[in-house]
């Protein structure tokens, strides 16, 4: 978002005083925001970029006339707020203060104004899950919905901490598709579903064990779905486990097998290998008579 210096640029559209699009040198449309900018300014027109307070280009699912769109139907109030969600990320969580995570948190916070003015609710069901596999996501989205109330003056639905969180858990691994981070909130759920159900017992998801495991999975499905995980280990990790503890062994494989399906990749052996050390320290402490 930050901008470099000078870009010659062309103007295509004015939005409003706020919002201009325009298309640099090479035809790559940008979005320009910044107080007046686009006061008395007509299309095809020559326009500096380094006059605009903060420069957006395409980015996953937005297409740069999508974000212009977005950003001049915005109240600037609620831009501001974006950025300062954006910044909270980077100082709570250290996400880097990037485009991909201020827009998405723009567009759902101004439908969730929306909604909060319109009386209107929705189901957010994944809200247990949020809650216990991302405790520093979902403290922070409370934050937010605080923040955005007080700022404001509006009543939030309590449960929209759980989309703000899920957009923090999103900017640390997809950066753009959110479903994706759905399908890895989903799929972790069923994971202590299934080993709750392997080993007859509930899983103590509150536990640091539980807490470590829930990171390892996520860096798994982060390497994965960038096709780099782990596959140069030359020790039999999970050879070991299987000796030791042949039920967690059984279940790492089993994990492996629902994170491939859950986003079409193979998991290889190094990183079930690497997830059978994690449930055998799960599945030791659940059996463990002290």
């Amino acid at each position: 978002m930050d901008l470099t210096g000078p870009v010659p640029a062309s103007i295509k559209r004015v939005y409003n005083n706020n919002v201009v699009l325009a298309v640099e040198g090479d035809s790559t449309e940008v979005v320009l925001l910044g107080k007046g900018i686009g006061f008395q300014r007509r299309p095809g027109e020559s326009i500096d970029t380094s006059l605009a307070d903060q420069r957006f280009m395409a980015e996953g699912l937005y297409r740069a006339p999508q974000l212009a769109g977005l950003l001049s139907d915005a109240p600037s109030e609620h831009i501001a707020i974006a950025r300062t969600i954006t910044e909270l990320g980077h100082a709570t969580l250290g996400l880097e203060p990037r485009q991909s995570l201020m827009i998405p948190v723009l567009d759902h916070l101004t439908f969730a104004v929306r909604r909060a003015h319109e009386g209107t609710h929705i189901d957010f069901p994944l809200r247990w899950e949020v809650a216990q596999l991302y405790p520093a996501e979902a403290a922070l989205g409370r934050q937010v919905v605080a923040l955005v109330n007080e700022t404001l003056k509006v009543e939030l639905q309590d449960d929209e901490w759980v989309a703000f969180a899920l957009h923090f858990v999103n900017q640390q691994w997809t950066k753009g598709d959110f479903s994706k981070t759905v399908a890895m909130t989903e799929t972790i759920s069923r994971v202590f579903l299934r080993l709750s159900e392997r080993w007859g017992r509930a899983v103590d998801e509150n536990a640091s064990s539980a807490a470590r495991f829930v990171t390892h999975l996520r860096y798994v499905f982060a390497r994965a779905a960038s096709d780099t995980q782990l596959q140069t280990s030359r020790v039999d990790v999970l050879g070991a486990v299987k000796l030791a503890y042949p039920e967690a062994a059984e279940a790492a494989v089993d994990i492996g097998d629902l994170i491939g399906r859950a986003i079409k990749r193979v998991i290889t052996n190094d990183e079930i290998s690497y997830l059978a050390l994690h449930t055998s320290r799960l599945y030791a402490e659940m059996n463990d008579p002290r």
